[in-house]
């Protein structure tokens, strides 16, 4: 008997040929001998190829069904176009999605049984997996039960809580999701952070959500919450204010006492108050450390030693939540991570376009980044999402100008004076963080540059600065209007020239 061998063909090369053949009868209707109906559609194939291709399929026509002796199937309450899709895959293998179709697309590919499309999309959608299809994608990932998907999902709300909060769809999340993301140790939010997104998650559904506010509010960890906010939470805030419990540990959180504060009556006596929390800390180059100055105690402390590559340069600072950034005017910036704890170390962060003597500001949980020296720069305005983190360009201000200050007040960013180069401005302009547009405020009395500038009852000061800088000026926001309050006993040219910062340690 004769031995049989083997010859070499390339069998990939057969199947996609035969699968081109298949798909290209369906198309013209060649041997079709089954028809699927979805809404106004009609969809021609072959029962072999879908039974094959579909457990479904293979399932509905092995057997005696009413389909399978009428030679139709009507998949009712489907999108017609996420049914040929499916039917394509069967025939080519090949899959693609609409944005606007994802939940859908795995919807009917999970019904017919399609897990090799079923988990091409969810690779697909971890691989493009961004805040704004965060929702979607997380509902897709629990609704079919992907794990990799769900695990990678949970990873970056972890990572991108503040990206995913601001995100149209966020108030969409189901309660347990939520949940999860409020009281997961690990996630990357400050208490603020939370705070805010808890009280826009329940106003989204206040009849249905309402009732977890208190339970979830009391899972925070308000030690580093400033008293500014937790004044504006029981004034502004209706689900705070009105929750008795949640203004008692927010008064427990202002004494210091945890959650122990028992009622008890005052007694009048003698004696200086304590309040040693609050400290000035100050950048020191002769001893490369953050020393930390306390107005109770009138005493210096040495907090976290400062790197030599910080210390060389020209630097402002800002704190945000827990952690504190420093950005550097040659544009490389810094971050010490949990500045309270005495392990603290220093990371670096990405560099930022704008350099030179930039002004910098916080608001709404994010860094915002104004001017700098150089002509190229003293009109931009760059965000960074401390969660990412990530620096983001935004529109340039419609006036160049250096030497300027800046004030954040009221979900805007003030900028106040400075120099085009030639002359000193007295305009004041901001930026709206929600709409992003630029507008014109009325204009200072003196022109400024080089000038010290702040927030204080809800009106802004500036002070001193060339030109002017023996006055101090106040900014009424009700009124729109400047007016001079006082004059300084010695002349301060350049009042922003230090690096200080407000701590709570």
């Amino acid at each position: 008997m004769e031995v049989e061998r083997t010859i070499p063909m390339d069998k990939n090369a057969h199947d996609a040929e035969l699968l081109e053949n298949l798909n290209r009868m369906r198309e013209n209707k060649m041997f079709c001998d089954f028809l699927i109906k979805v809404g106004s559609e009609e969809i021609p194939v072959h029962k072999n190829v879908v039974s094959a291709g579909s457990d479904y399929f293979k399932a509905m026509l092995s057997h005696d069904t009413k389909e399978s002796q009428a030679g139709i199937v009507d998949i009712k309450e489907s999108n017609p176009v996420c049914v040929k899709k499916c039917i394509d895959f069967i025939y080519t293998g090949n899959g693609s999605v609409a944005d606007g179709n994802r939940e859908e697309l795995m919807l009917v590919a999970h019904m017919m049984q399609l897990q090799r499309l079923c988990d091409g999309i969810a690779v697909f959608l971890a691989n493009d997996l961004g805040s704004g299809s965060f929702v979607s994608t997380q509902r897709i990932a629990s609704m079919f039960n992907c794990v990799n998907l769900k695990e990678h999902c949970n990873a970056f709300a972890l990572e991108n809580f503040c990206s995913v909060v601001l995100s149209e769809d966020f108030k969409l999340l189901e309660d347990d999701y939520f949940r999860f993301l409020m009281k997961a140790e690990n996630v990357k939010a400050s208490t603020p952070d939370k705070c805010k997104a808890l009280i826009a998650w329940i106003q989204h559904e206040p009849d249905n959500r309402a009732k977890c506010f208190e339970e979830i509010f009391k899972t925070f960890d308000f030690s580093n919450l400033s008293f500014e906010y937790m004044t504006y939470l029981v004034e502004k805030e209706p689900l705070v204010s009105n929750s008795l419990p949640c203004v008692k540990l927010l008064f427990a959180t202002v004494t210091g006492k945890g959650g122990n504060v028992q009622a008890k009556k005052h007694s009048v006596k003698t004696g200086p108050s304590s309040n040693e929390n609050n400290v000035i800390a100050v950048f020191d180059r002769t001893s490369k450390s953050i020393q930390c100055f306390s107005p109770e105690r009138k005493t210096w402390t040495k907090m976290r030693e400062i790197t030599a590559e910080i210390m060389e340069k020209h630097v402002l600072a800002v704190v945000l939540g827990n952690d504190i950034y420093v950005l550097g005017y040659d544009g490389r910036n810094y971050r010490l991570l949990n500045y309270a704890d005495t392990s603290a170390t220093w990371e670096i962060l990405a560099d930022r376009a704008n350099v030179g003597r930039t002004r910098a500001v916080v608001l709404d949980g994010f860094i915002y980044c104004i001017g700098g020296y150089n002509r190229h720069s003293i009109s931009d305005i760059l965000k960074l999402d401390p969660a990412i983190p990530k620096w983001y360009t935004l529109p340039n201000m419609p006036s160049v100008r250096c030497f300027a200050s800046a004030v954040p007040f009221d979900q805007a960013i003030y900028v106040l004076g400075g120099t085009p180069w030639t002359g000193t401005l007295a305009t004041v302009i901001c930026f709206d963080i929600k709409s992003e547009n630029w507008t014109s405020v009325t204009n200072m009395n003196n022109a400024r540059q080089q000038l010290g500038s702040c927030i204080f009852r809800d009106k802004i000061y500036v002070i001193g600065g060339v030109r002017s800088s023996d006055t101090i000026e106040e900014y009424d926001h009700d009124t729109k209007k400047w007016k001079l309050v006082g004059s300084l006993s010695g002349k301060i040219v350049n009042p922003e020239a230090s690096v200080a910062l407000y701590l709570q340690t």
